[in-house]
């Protein structure tokens, strides 16, 4: 009869007993342990590549004895810090799939599904963009929604021009993907009135405030990355912020990935505006789509 296939938490169980520290709770053995596993891994390769043509066959068969050192101070580590290595393969698969992998279609339900259509998000306009020059001089940006003015012209409000003024692009891209813009549902006078709790938490000053910091701070951090000019990924460290600031929000359940779309959606669309000082965007949140539009079929 052939053997059960090992589990992590019976290698974690079976490892403890070559573990002569025992109930020792100093984690430091078992991480100085993997910091000398990982590093003899890293020599075994090293004499894969030699230049000098010599030829090394057996580093794959090093690979698995090196890799289960490394699994035996991770075991002990985990005991040593009351972690159980199923659960941490379980959390860390959770995350992998969250960042990297598309979104599970049963988790793009409209947040505002459920209500009256004059409180939900349109699902399907234009939006367009044009430049004015105000009486002293400044450049400012004017949306339009479906022919309707949103908001006020409004300037890049800093000392250094940075083009900022076209920044609705970010919140009409936050729309489409994500479902969500507390800004945008200000503007268009779509907020959730028939639930006083939604309209306060959801709709309300500090998620507006939160959406505008998001924008504003993902504008500073992507100068460095030529506003992700070209970029295929956000830096993590932008998307963990994000995630950080809107967990308690109703758009906390989107993804690392869902966040990472939107982004550079969001910038793409920005950079064709400032490159082309305006334009029209066309917008369909039901199949999350938000592109330039032809302007003589925007209807604007």
């Amino acid at each position: 009869m052939a053997n059960s296939p090992l589990t992590l938490d019976d290698y974690q169980r079976e490892s403890a007993a070559t573990d002569v520290e025992g109930a020792n709770d100093d984690p430091l053995t078992p991480l100085l342990g993997m910091a000398g596993e990982v590093g003899a891994l890293i020599a075994e390769y090293k004499k894969k590549r030699r230049p000098d043509g010599v030829t090394y066959t057996g580093f794959e068969e090093v690979v698995k004895t090196e890799l289960g050192d490394i699994l035996w101070y991770l075991a002990a580590l985990a005991r040593r810090v009351n972690a159980n290595l199923n659960d941490v393969a379980t959390l860390n698969l959770e995350k992998t799939r969250a960042r990297w992998l598309p979104p599970d279609p049963a988790r793009q339900i409209p947040l505002d599904e459920g209500f009256p259509e004059s409180q939900q998000l349109p699902r399907k306009f234009t939006a367009h963009f044009s430049v004015l020059t105000d009486e002293g001089g400044a450049s400012k940006v004017r949306m339009q929604i479906d022919g309707k003015d949103i908001g006020a012209a409004i300037d890049d409000n800093a000392r250094t021009a940075d083009d900022y003024r076209f920044h609705d692009a970010f919140h009409l891209a936050y729309l489409a993907i994500l479902g969500w813009s507390p800004i945008l549902r200000a503007l268009l006078k779509r907020k959730r009135k028939d639930d006083p709790d939604t309209d306060r938490a959801e709709d309300g000053a500090r998620a507006c405030a939160t959406e505008e910091a998001i924008a504003a701070m993902i504008f500073e951090l992507s100068k460095p990355y030529d506003y992700f000019a070209g970029a295929e990924r956000v830096d993590d460290m932008i998307l963990g912020a994000v995630r950080a600031i809107t967990s308690r929000l109703e758009v906390g359940h989107r993804t690392a990935a869902e966040w990472e779309t939107a982004i550079l959606a969001g910038f793409a669309i920005w950079r064709a505006l400032r490159d082309s000082e305006g334009g029209v965007v066309s917008i369909d949140m039901d199949a999350g789509v938000i592109e330039m539009a032809d302007q003589g079929q925007s209807g604007i």
